[in-house]
């Protein structure tokens, strides 16, 4: 019985979707997912400030605008440092200083601290972002490199669902100083991990790097203009998605009325969805279909998940729209970007080239909360919907009209 049932399994459609990856991908995965796991600091962070505090929407803004600052910083250092000494070491210090970081700002509470913070948690955190992308594209067969992508963001995103799940808990039963304490004790779980199974595996890169030839001349990614243009264009979408980060949790709390588990549940939501049905998704269209096309239709999905809010009055149905249209849209979108921003890269540019295309969400992580905040805060929550939705239609017809251009 045991046999047939393992005989089924491989034969359907989720084993399919796995098959092939390498080792070290699923290592990668499992770091990731450590660390996920505790990700309940940034879910919370707007009605910890707001309603904790006591921060009005505007300082809500500035402060978690000081998150993306520090991200895009992060971002251009850590690609920069990858391709100076490799994944390995900038992926490991980013983690255990990380953890650090939170147990620090766990302490603060005025609005300067805070913003200062808040900052150097995401620009240490950010550094680890494009030396992980680098490592994956190393550790991943050219064929298998959008499966590669899909299972590492299956890993963060089933941690995401658990963090922000037990986050809601832990802020209602304990309090939101825990909040801090786990989100550190998973990092440096994560960078523990790390150490431990990929110490001996980041040699042969360095090695490449040294015998570059030091007359070589090697292309800059902010010298390349039809880059540029693409992640100008995908990150309109991404500042609109991120509304689910910084803004939404904040309306379920003060415009539905729903408590911290609930809101906790929701967000989760977006994680185990994901978690489900991404990597068969993923096996089933990366060969039917071009990548910039599913960037573009996912943003056009994500757009009518925020335009729920403002079509729909009961707040259940609202929030399980925008959760569906807006997972379906990531699941689309992102795992496909990354890899279609990864074909202008080469071996001796990857990280700076994922270091720009990092720094395009750290740049959403500034304009979003400022933008978002400020908006609602002068024209109300529904017409914050309704523009942000518009807004990323457009981006996205303007992302599939770039596909044409280039065919």
């Amino acid at each position: 019985m045991f046999d047939l049932l393992i005989h089924y399994y491989t034969r359907t459609i989720y084993y399919k979707s796995f098959a092939g990856l390498s080792k070290d991908i699923w290592l990668l995965a499992t770091v990731m997912l450590i660390n996920r796991s505790g990700a309940m600091v940034l879910p919370f962070l707007s009605i910890y400030l707001n309603q904790e505090l006591n921060f009005d929407l505007s300082d809500c803004g500035i402060i978690m605008t000081c998150f993306g600052v520090g991200s895009v910083g992060g971002a251009l250092f850590g690609g920069y440092l990858t391709d100076k000494i490799g994944y390995f070491k900038v992926m490991l210090t980013s983690l255990f200083f990380t953890a650090l970081a939170f147990l620090v700002v766990m302490y603060l509470d005025s609005f300067y601290e805070l913003c200062l913070g808040i900052f150097s948690i995401s620009f240490i955190a950010d550094t680890f972002r494009p030396a992980n992308l680098t490592a994956i594209e190393a550790f991943s067969k050219k064929e298998n490199l959008t499966r590669s992508i899909g299972l590492v963001r299956l890993a963060v995103n089933l941690g995401y669902a658990f963090g922000p799940f037990m986050g809601g808990y832990i802020a209602t039963i304990l309090g939101y100083d825990f909040l801090f304490i786990f989100n550190a004790f998973s990092v440096g779980s994560a960078g523990l991990f790390f150490f431990l199974f990929f110490k001996n595996k980041s040699k042969g890169l360095s090695i490449e790097k040294k015998q570059r030839k030091k007359t070589e001349k090697i292309p800059l990614p902010w010298n390349d203009i039809p880059y540029i243009s693409y992640l100008f264009l995908f990150g309109i979408t991404v500042i609109v998605f991120f509304q689910l980060i910084y803004i939404i949790p904040l309306f379920y709390k003060t415009g539905f009325g729903f408590k911290e588990s609930l809101v906790g549940l929701l967000m989760a939501a977006n994680g185990l969805l994901i978690f489900i049905i991404e990597m068969p998704l993923i096996y089933k269209i990366e060969k039917h279909f071009n990548p910039v096309t599913l960037v573009s239709f996912g943003g056009i999905l994500i757009a009518l998940g925020v335009l729920c809010f403002a079509v729909f009055n009961d707040p259940i149905v609202a929030s399980i729209g925008f959760i569906v249209f807006a997972t379906f849209g990531e699941m689309l979108s992102f795992p496909f970007s990354n890899t279609f921003a990864l074909t202008f890269a080469n071996d001796h540019n990857r990280g700076k080239y994922m270091g720009l295309y990092t720094m395009t969400f750290s740049m959403a992580h500034i304009i979003a909360p400022i933008g978002w905040f400020q908006f609602a805060e002068n024209f109300g929550y529904n017409m914050t919907w309704i523009f942000g939705g518009v807004l990323c239609i457009v981006a996205s017809i303007f992302i599939y009209m770039y596909k044409l251009r280039s065919a």
